[in-house]
């Protein structure tokens, strides 16, 4: 009896011990973190906590956009954004914040309500373009500031999408993974809207981490590179998986 409470107190100190690392996210919608709280998300932070073995807690914490960008604003800020890009978070080179290696390869597709060629920015020209709160656009942000394009914000894609559907917008972006998780769970979405063949852009989705903290950047580092080999792993994220059309 006093080697199994001894044993008890040790699991007990060693839960307590372990490090909290805040995943802040702003896609509350599937493939990624659904009404029910699961998802690919919460299954990277459980991935993520369950292989470092007690050292981290991996904890979910839906965030606005605009939250995360006031959050990183504090040099010293700790946790990780998963399922961005560089570009989004104005760090093209990777040096403002410590970096993964890719989780999958997305894509932002081109929707509007009649059938449309997309060539850059200048073929919405004149158009009224459908964005989500606190979305970043930024190719667009200096055609939008000179009034050449509208743009008109929804509060969620889903939003967008029904705002597409009933024409009061004429054109949105939505990712591939968003969209094939999106038509899973409700096909009528689809209806009278049409794919542009070519995307707006592909690019690699990954976890930015806290610069300060050098050996959670580390533990995040070489546990992404495990899970891109991860037979298990894979086979939760290769259906969003994009490949340029032949």
């Amino acid at each position: 009896m006093k080697w199994f409470l001894i044993f008890c107190y040790c699991i007990s100190v060693s839960a307590s011990a372990a490090e909290k690392v805040m995943v802040y996210t702003h896609y509350e919608a599937a493939p990624f973190l659904n009404a029910q709280h699961h998802g690919l998300t919460v299954d990277l932070a459980n991935e993520l906590t369950k292989r470092s073995v007690g050292r981290y807690e991996f904890v979910v914490q839906p965030t606005p956009r605009k939250r995360i960008d006031f959050i990183l604003s504090d040099p010293n800020w700790q946790g990780i954004v998963p399922w961005v890009t560089s570009v989004w978070f104005r760090d093209e080179a990777q040096t403002k914040y410590a970096w993964s290696a890719s989780l999958f390869n997305d894509a932002d597709l081109v929707l509007s309500h009649q059938p449309f060629t997309y060539a850059g920015p200048e073929s919405l020209f004149g158009m009224r373009f459908g964005g989500v709160l606190g979305h970043r656009y930024a190719e667009l942000e200096q055609w939008i500031a000179e009034g050449k394009i509208q743009r008109d914000d929804a509060l969620s894609e889903i939003g967008n999408l029904k705002k597409l559907q009933a024409k009061r917008v004429d054109v949105v972006f939505i990712s591939n993974s968003n969209w094939i998780a999106i038509l899973a769970e409700n096909p009528s979405l689809s209806k009278g809207i049409f794919v542009a063949k070519k995307p707006r852009n592909v690019f690699e989705r990954k976890l930015l981490i806290s610069p300060k903290n050098l050996q959670l950047t580390q533990y995040v580092q070489r546990t992404v590179e495990s899970l891109r080999n991860d037979a298990d792993w894979q086979k939760k994220v290769s259906p969003y998986h994009y490949a340029l059309p032949k």
